[in-house]
């Protein structure tokens, strides 16, 4: 009797130990657990944030500290992007930061650079008299904001340098030190990974323009080639303005010119584009050149006319057409 009774018992444990308290063997439990993640990413990539939200946290019900669906919970927030949001995604990707694939160093490289966003933004704010403080000594407030920002963003560095060290030329990572070296002013190193990002999105835009040439293919591979196309024509672009940017500040108005001038290629129709061509052509006195760009602007704008990129459009132009009455000879 007390053999069978430990048979009983013995039975009874391996049972529980293949099941949990939702009534499920491991292997169901495991599978369960991956469709979350799999429909939480998939949410998560069609921008349905609360569907996505939903599915990891159903998963992480089943395995608290699952570190795929702690990293989607995670980027869910960094989506929805108010400061609450980016400081609790930060507490998350903190917990797991040596753990899971290199996205959890770039999803908190992302978090702190936005956090240092968020430092910078409340220190402006309180500078302009825009905010309020309770602080005694305003100024020393805003000095602990700015320097609050500055320790975020050389973390977020750190981070997205080990998660490019992980996975090399990952485009996130480069597009993140390419940033955040430029709001901590250092403009050469922002510049050099602005052309590592440009050479490794031009392979990738090169590619994916090829996939169009087949001859054959289904309607749904043409559709997503044209989408990643447009992504990486979308992300040139945004790297050719930010460099554009940078050498605007250090005065280098040509090649400036140049990076404005190869977006222009991937995006003719882009209002802004034209509005900064004509604020650098203007600096190198080539004022004709800067109307036509300025005239491009206001007709392409879907702003209205009290909007102030419009505003400083219609002022610029006065300025030029002010400066070639004063000297006829300053012409493209």
């Amino acid at each position: 009797m007390l053999l069978r009774t430990r048979s009983v018992l013995t039975a009874t444990l391996l049972a529980c130990a293949a099941c949990d308290s939702t009534g499920l063997t491991r292997e169901q439990e495991e599978a369960a657990i991956a469709n979350y993640a799999e429909q939480a990413q998939s949410y998560y990539n069609m921008g349905e944030l609360d569907r996505a939200q939903g599915q990891a946290e159903k998963g992480l019900g089943l395995d608290p500290g699952n570190v795929k669906l702690e990293l989607i919970r995670a980027k869910v927030l960094e989506k929805r992007g108010r400061p609450e949001d980016i400081l609790r995604a930060e507490q998350i990707l903190r917990r797991i930061e040596d753990e899971g694939d290199y996205q959890v160093r770039l999803f908190l490289g992302i978090a702190l650079e936005r956090k240092g966003l968020a430092f910078d933004e409340a220190a402006e704010a309180i500078e302009s008299g825009k905010r309020l403080t309770e602080a005694v000594d305003p100024e020393a407030r805003v000095a602990e904001l700015r320097a609050n920002s500055q320790a975020a963003w050389r973390e977020a560095l750190t981070y997205f340098e080990r998660a490019l060290k992980e996975h090399k030329d990952d485009r996130d990572a480069l597009n993140g030190l390419m940033r955040v070296h430029g709001l901590l002013g250092q403009k050469a190193q922002s510049l050099d990974y602005a052309e590592r990002l440009l050479t490794t999105t031009q392979t990738d835009l090169e590619f994916w323009e090829k996939q169009l040439l087949r001859q054959e293919m289904s309607a749904d591979e043409e559709a997503r080639f044209r989408n990643y196309v447009r992504q990486y024509s979308a992300l040139q672009v945004a790297t050719h303005v930010a460099a554009s940017v940078v050498l605007h500040e250090l005065g280098r108005f040509p090649d400036a010119e140049t990076h404005v001038e190869r977006a222009l290629v991937l995006d003719p129709d882009r209002a802004e584009l034209y509005g900064r061509r004509a604020e650098l052509r203007k600096a190198q006195g080539r004022y004709d050149a800067a109307i036509e760009d300025l005239d491009q602007f206001l007709r392409r704008s879907s702003n209205g006319f009290d909007h102030p990129d419009i505003r400083r459009a219609w002022n610029l132009r006065r300025e030029c057409e002010e400066a070639l009455r004063a000297a006829p000879s300053a012409r493209t």
